[in-house]
């Protein structure tokens, strides 16, 4: 299908004029780009003329697509995850105890987030580089949204003025709703840090809620503001709130598909685009990979953490409780494992290396299940594979995905904190059935079963709004009025006035009634 649709906008593309477009992605997480290259490199492919900023360069770039590296400005996202941040410890305890635990855990996770977009918007306001790039005109701007609006307000200050469009590596962060006006009802969307589904308890919905408003002010006061400050020292004058300028988006493209993440509120300036990182052309699998593939008798089940968790930070004990595991099983295993050698470590049926080609494996006939963390990237390669997953989730959205999952029938969960020999075990035999492989395969097809490629999807509507921009609004009206009309707290304060006026007024007239036909009784008892 991909073919087929990549052809038929080629043809098309011959006749469209070549656009100007600028790609600003300020975020340190390698995982992150991942997603977005392909629609650049496609863009390129189609004759437009790009230019992007980013920590993760393409090698070789076209004479039509400008890189400006940010590298050395900030760490890159690469294994920085330490497994043994995740050990339980007294005050952990303490937390389960008092039915906590969850919420304190996503105030840690997302705290990072704030202390790193601070620091790359302070070294962003003194690049020269991004300097040069933004004094120069474009059709339309691409730019990440995640966990930073530095970007948006380094634009205002150049004067950008050419159609913005969000691109997200997830579902919507808490604070993206209100850019667009879809509705984020937290009784029924789950926050993106919950493991929670569509179908919560009162207690559930309780704490989603809190945290739903909680995300919202905390991303105002710990970042925001706090960009806008910077800027605005830098440059010596003020500029709008950032709050603001992020809902002059024209669009926002996330990397989910409703049958994966479930179903939420969209617009038609909502696009759901899960997968358009994915590449159906086969790379060559490594050699040694390979031969382990194909001698495996019984099939073989890839393990894999990601790439910001260094699994080779893993406690003794809990890597023991793995390898316990893993080698009771009949399949063979291909765990990545950063300190392997070069071409493996054998141990048993698990074979440990460095770096996997996961999304080729994935659609390897040989693999059958997948372990994972939960991040999207690996979910969408899994579900794209049709393969049974056994999720064990750390942070960000990977407990929202791991739920989703599970819901589905593309996986079952296991916490970190409840991973035993054990459960491990049992888990890996629910993963390895023929109920699941089987369930796995179905939610692959309706997975794919859109009316376009995903890739395609995403071309389409970048060109669309180069050919129209804000002409053609694709946005709901709700994002321009205020708290108070949003909630019609205004419609209800005027009902509720009318309403106590109507009591009164009845009252009044009630009383005066009364009184009057009491006046009466008495005038008539004294004629007697």
């Amino acid at each position: 299908m991909r073919t087929i649709a990549f052809l038929l906008a080629l043809i098309a593309a011959e006749n469209a004029q070549a656009a100007r477009i600028l790609g600003l992605f300020p975020h340190t997480g390698k995982s992150h780009q991942m997603v977005f290259d392909p629609l650049l490199k496609t863009l390129a492919e189609r004759g437009h003329h790009l230019t992007v900023v980013s920590f993760f360069p393409i090698k070789d770039p076209p004479a039509n697509y400008t890189t400006v590296s940010l590298e050395g400005l900030s760490p890159l996202g690469l294994e920085t995850v330490d497994l043994s941040f995740y050990e339980d410890d007294a005050s952990a305890t303490v937390l389960s105890l008092l039915g906590i635990k969850q919420i304190y855990q996503q105030f840690m996770d997302f705290q990072p987030l704030s202390d790193l977009a601070l620091d790359v918007c302070s070294k962003l306001v003194d690049f020269q580089p991004l300097a040069e790039v933004l004094q120069k005109s474009y059709d339309i701007i691409l730019v990440e949204t995640f966990n930073s609006d530095c970007m948006l307000g380094l634009a205002h200050v150049y004067g950008l003025k050419a159609p913005f469009v969000s691109l997200l590596t997830s579902s919507m962060m808490h604070w993206c709703p209100d850019r667009i006006g879809v509705t984020d009802n937290p009784s029924y969307v789950p926050i993106l840090s919950s493991e929670f589904t569509s179908e919560m308890s009162f207690m559930q919905r309780l704490e989603n809620t809190f945290m739903n408003v909680y995300y919202k002010i905390w991303y105002r006061y710990a970042i925001q503001l706090k960009e806008k400050a910077m800027i605005e020292k830098r440059f010596g004058r003020r500029i709008p709130d950032l709050q603001d300028l992020g809902k002059n988006v024209t669009a926002m493209m996330l990397n989910t598909f409703h049958s994966l993440n479930g179903v939420r509120p969209l617009l038609p300036g909502v696009i759901e685009v899960g997968g358009m990182h994915l590449d159906p052309r086969p790379r060559a699998i490594p050699h040694y990979i390979e031969r382990f593939l194909n001698e495996s008798e019984h099939g073989v089940v890839l393990f894999s953490w990601g790439s910001l968790i260094k699994t080779a930070t893993i406690p003794k004990y809990k890597e023991d409780i793995i390898i316990n595991a893993l080698s009771k099983i009949k399949q063979r295993v291909i765990w990545k494992y950063e300190n392997s050698d070069e071409e493996g470590t054998l141990t048993g049926n698990i074979l440990k290396v460095k770096w996997i080609p996961q999304y080729d494996l994935l659609q390897h006939k040989k693999v059958i299940a997948f372990i994972a963390h939960g991040g999207l990237l690996g979910m969408t390669e899994a579900v794209s594979a049709g393969k049974p997953m056994l999720i064990v989730p750390f942070y960000g959205d990977q407990p929202l995905n791991a739920a989703s999952a599970d819901m589905i029938g593309l996986g079952k969960v296991i916490s970190y904190a409840d991973l035993t020999e054990k459960t491990l075990l049992e888990g890996l035999q629910t993963v390895l059935s023929a109920e699941m492989r089987l369930s796995a395969r179905r939610v692959s097809k309706i997975w794919h079963d859109r009316i376009a490629d995903p890739l395609e999807t995403a071309v389409y509507w970048v060109e669309r709004i180069i050919r129209w921009g804000d002409s053609d609004p694709l946005h709901s009206k709700a994002r321009d009025l205020s708290f108070i009309e949003y909630n019609l707290l205004d419609v209800v304060a005027v009902i509720s006035v009318t309403f106590i006026l109507f009591i009164l007024i009845m009252w009044v007239v009630l009383n005066k009634m009364l009184r009057f036909i009491s006046g009466s009784f008495h005038s008539k008892e004294k004629l007697h």
